[in-house]
This record gives structure tokens, C-alpha cells and sequence, in this order.
């Protein structure tokens, strides 16, 4: 008896449905080519996912890689290995003859290069037992990134045209490289919701400009972050006017706002979520303006910034009106209290990082707060007796239905410190 005929679209539904069964799906390639052919666009659409914990598939992954360079990657790859004097037959690299069945490459949609930098650290001590700080695998890095990238590289205008979350992290700005790249997302990548920019060095003015273009022409973003160590914000401010509809979400980190006028940002009539960490150079004068914002926050950030507590002071008497949470991480005052106790009317939840002997020498100054919740992550283990005592009996002064204690050991507090997130 013959089996049923299935269309091409049924199959395509098939497939689809098992595409997070990869050993279902791998089992669908031996049943004939239309099945591999489907299958294979399935399974390499995100290759790299959980990899970083299947150590055994690791080196398969990145040799059907190596198929897929073309011969001038091969041949530099080959140098590479016998300029480090590696023996080359320990990675069958001579074996490389025929092409692969399929252009994998191509197939790739989720590319995350500290995963895959992981595989390859993996790849190069298991095979050839070289460390990650070895020459050959930084430049054999480059190498892979460049050819898995090309068919997606090349690309770009039409699958940029429904990217919905773009991050360019310390993007190469060389003229003709990664200005390229700026260029083809300006004119393509237009219905952006979430753009992150961060840069370690100076910034051109005609990169400044094209990143201004990006911002300007989104059809619809909502949140934007920058971390950016040299001034990028006069040129960012004008282009978020563009999208004072739509903005809801803005995050400024290791960012100098020293002559740097917010009358742009009060504008941005819809933004609800405002993070400033490790910023400097702002001063009450440049605060003041904040007075005549259009838009009403829900939630504010100050995250150990280079300021005194004036400045803190004046953002929460100009911002505090509407805010239900707070996070402050700093060097807390008894001005930034009072503060909060007369601006913040409508605050429930208060979470602060803070050391345990600032922290309970302001506990009185507490009372007059009207939270919900507290949250306190007090920085280091040691606390004396004494010190939770004075905290038990001052627990009278707080007029609040939940309070959260958790200590932070100093490598906790490292990490606490730097990490980061965007959530809408």
C-alpha cells in the first residue's frame, strides 16, 4: 500500500511544527530530498542555540562551518594554522575538498557571537588544546564571522525591513566598513521598537549624523539606550524628538550631559521608563527645565552616578509627581529623602543599594514616606548585632506594608552593580 501524498505545503507545516524537536528533525532529513531540503532551513535557522552546553556537538558544528568557507577562507585558515607551526591534520583541514550539500550560512537568522566565541574556545582546546588567548583563534574568529555573516551581510534591505530590536555594540565605524553597514540600516530598518547604541571611543561627526538618521526615521520606536563614554547627546536629543509619540522607554549609561540641554527630552510626551547610570557632568541649573516635561514617568533610575545629591534631589522634585517606582543607587542623603517624602506622593515600590552603616543611621528619616514596598540591598556581609537591633526598633517609623532586606556580598555587589536590563 503507497502512502498518502502529502503537498509541499503540508510538509512545510510538518516541519514547522517539530522545528524545536531537533531530533525529530534530524530524523526528517533521511526521508527524501524535499524533506532535507525543508528540513535543513529549520534546523540552521538558529544552529548555535544550547550548543554552550553540548559539549560533544560542539566540534560538529563548527567543522560543517568550515565546509562552507569559500577557498580563499580556506587557504588563509590553512597559513594561519602553519604559520603558528599547527599540525593541520589534526583538524582533517586537507580534507576539505568537495562543497557542502547546502549553503547553511544563508539559513541563519539568530547569530549571537559571545555563544558562538564560546563553541570556538571550546572547539580549539578540545581539538588542538589552544587556549582562547591564542593568536590563531582570534584570527580564526574573524574569519568565521565574516563568511557566516556574508549571506546575511549582503542581505540586509530586505530582511532589516522587519527587524523589531536592533543593539550595534562597539560597532566598527571605519569608513566603508562598519559606515556601510549604518547606512544600509538607515535606509532599510525602519520599524524598529527597541534600539541600543554603545560605543568605547570617539564618534565621528558623520557617523553622529547617520545614527541620528536611524533614530529619526523608525516608524514606531519605543525604547532606546545608549552607552557612549565620549558626547553623542546633542545630535541624539533633536532626532528623539522625532519619536515623541512612540517612546516610552530611555536608558542613558556612562553618558557626560555636561552642556547638554534636556529641551528636547521634555518633549517626549509619552515616555513612561527613565534610567541614568554612571553618568556625570549634570548640574541643578540644567535639572530646572525638567520642571515643564509633557511627560508623566512610571518609573525612574539613578544608578551611581558622578553628581552630587542636589542634582538627585532636584530630578526627583521635577519628575517625582507621577512615579510609582524608584531605584536609587548611590550615596543616599537625608535631602534625597525629604525629597521623596514631599515629590513623590504616588511612590509604592522604593528599592536602594546602599551601605549598612548609611543605611541605618537614615532609618528615622523614613517615616514620612508613602510606599508600599521597600527594598533595601545593603552592600557588604558584615553587619553587627547592634546594627539589626537599631534596624528592629526604627521598623516603627515605617509606614509600609512590605519590606525586602537581602545583603550583598562585595562580589555580589559587583555584579549587582553592572548588570542592566531593558524591560517594557
Amino acid at each position: 500500500m503507497s502512502s498518502p501524498y502529502l503537498s509541499d505545503d503540508c510538509i512545510y507545516y510538518i516541519l514547522k511544527y517539530l522545528q524545536d524537536d531537533r531530533s525529530t528533525l534530524f530524523n526528517c532529513l533521511l526521508v527524501n530530498r524535499l524533506w532535507c531540503r525543508e528540513t535543513v532551513t529549520l534546523l540552521y535557522k538558529n544552529p548555535f542555540n544550547q550548543l554552550s552546553y553540548e559539549y560533544n556537538k560542539k566540534s560538529k558544528i563548527i567543522f560543517t562551518f568550515i565546509l562552507c568557507f569559500d577557498k580563499a577562507e580556506i587557504l588563509r585558515f590553512k597559513n594561519q594554522l602553519n604559520q603558528y607551526n599547527i599540525n593541520i591534520n589534526d583538524v582533517n583541514i586537507n580534507d576539505i575538498i568537495n562543497e557542502p550539500l547546502f549553503e547553511y550560512s544563508k539559513y541563519i537568522e539568530y547569530y549571537d557571537y559571545l555563544v558562538i566565541n564560546r563553541i570556538i574556545f571550546f572547539w580549539f582546546w578540545e581539538y588542538l588544546n589552544i587556549k582562547e588567548d591564542h593568536g590563531i583563534v582570534r584570527e580564526f574568529i574573524l574569519t568565521f564571522h565574516q563568511s557566516n555573516l556574508h549571506y546575511n551581510i549582503k542581505s540586509i534591505p530586505q530582511n532589516f525591513s522587519s527587524l523589531k530590536s536592533l543593539s550595534l555594540c562597539d560597532i566598527n565605524l571605519k569608513p566603508n566598513k562598519g559606515e556601510v553597514l549604518l547606512k544600509s540600516i538607515a535606509n532599510n530598518c525602519l520599524n524598529l521598537r527597541k534600539l541600543e547604541f554603545s560605543k568605547g571611543s570617539q564618534i565621528p561627526i558623520r557617523i553622529k549624523k547617520i545614527i541620528s538618521t536611524i533614530i529619526q526615521k523608525q516608524n514606531k520606536l519605543e525604547a532606546f539606550k545608549i552607552f557612549v563614554r565620549y558626547s553623542l547627546l546633542s545630535y541624539i536629543f533633536s532626532s528623539l524628538e522625532f519619536q515623541k509619540h512612540s517612546l516610552v522607554y530611555i536608558e542613558f549609561v556612562t553618558i557626560s550631559f555636561r552642556d547638554i540641554s534636556f529641551e528636547n527630552l521634555i518633549t517626549l510626551y509619552n515616555l513612561k521608563y527613565l534610567n541614568f547610570y554612571n553618568c556625570d557632568g549634570l548640574s541643578i541649573d540644567q535639572c530646572k527645565i525638567l520642571n515643564f516635561a509633557s511627560f508623566k514617568l512610571k518609573e525612574l533610575t539613578i544608578k551611581i552616578n558622578i553628581w552630587n545629591d542636589k542634582v538627585t534631589s532636584s530630578i526627583i522634585k521635577y519628575l517625582g509627581e507621577s512615579l510609582q517606582k524608584l531605584y536609587f543607587h548611590g550615596d543616599l542623603t537625608i535631602l534625597i529623602i525629604e525629597y521623596l517624602s514631599l515629590y513623590c506622593l504616588n511612590l509604592n515600590n522604593l528599592k536602594i543599594t546602599i551601605d549598612p552603616e548609611i543605611v541605618f543611621s537614615l532609618i528615622p528619616y523614613f517615616k514620612n514616606l508613602r510606599i508600599s514596598n521597600l527594598l533595601l540591598y545593603i552592600i557588604r556581609n558584615f553587619t553587627s548585632d547592634e546594627m539589626m537591633g537599631n534596624f528592629a526598633k526604627n521598623l516603627k517609623f515605617f509606614d509600609v506594608k512590605e519590606i525586602s532586606i537581602q545583603f550583598l556580598s562585595d562580589f555580589q555587589y559587583t555584579i549587582f552593580g553592572f548588570k542592566h536590563t531593558i524591560l517594557l
